[in-house]
């Protein structure tokens, strides 16, 4: 059943009604959502592109027994 408010059918009335949204609306969202991914792009470029932190490992382990080597200086 249907309550009549004065001219508003309070049926109808939903509090979570939204009015539509249109594109120019929009378009600070999608410019902040492409300029996020753009940053996240570069800064995951600039990790992929740096130096390792691994050491590689060395051949043989120096002697340390052996007498360092002297120059004349």
């Amino acid at each position: 059943m249907t309550v009549m408010n004065g001219t508003r059918d309070e049926s109808v009335v939903r509090y979570d009604d939204r009015l539509p949204v249109r594109g120019r609306a929009l378009l600070p969202a999608i410019a902040m959502g492409v300029g996020a991914g753009l940053a996240v792009f570069y800064v995951a470029r600039l990790m992929l592109a740096r130096a390792p932190l691994v050491l590689e490992p060395v051949d043989e382990a120096p002697n340390r027994d052996a007498a360092p080597a002297r120059t004349r200086g």
